[in-house]
């Protein structure tokens, strides 16, 4: 079984705000799991999302300022 995020957490790990992947989610951009009302996203999903966004294929994190640098 994978690993499961609620909106919060995916949103920490993409750093964007919670309201991001909420769109993302209605977009049909990010796909999702309900369970009740609760909503939960595989990791797989997320790692799927990064893959298919990159830019220029270089994934560039947001706390490490250096990949931009180099650029």
């Amino acid at each position: 079984m994978t690993a499961l995020h609620d909106v919060n957490e995916a949103a920490r790990l993409l750093a964007v705000s919670p309201w991001t992947i909420r769109a993302y989610i209605r977009l049909g951009k990010l796909h999702s799991i309900r369970i009740g009302r609760l909503v939960r996203i595989e990791e797989s999903e997320l790692q799927s999302f990064i893959a298919e966004n990159r830019v220029d294929g270089i994934a560039v994190d947001p706390k490490n300022t250096e990949a931009l640098e180099h650029a």
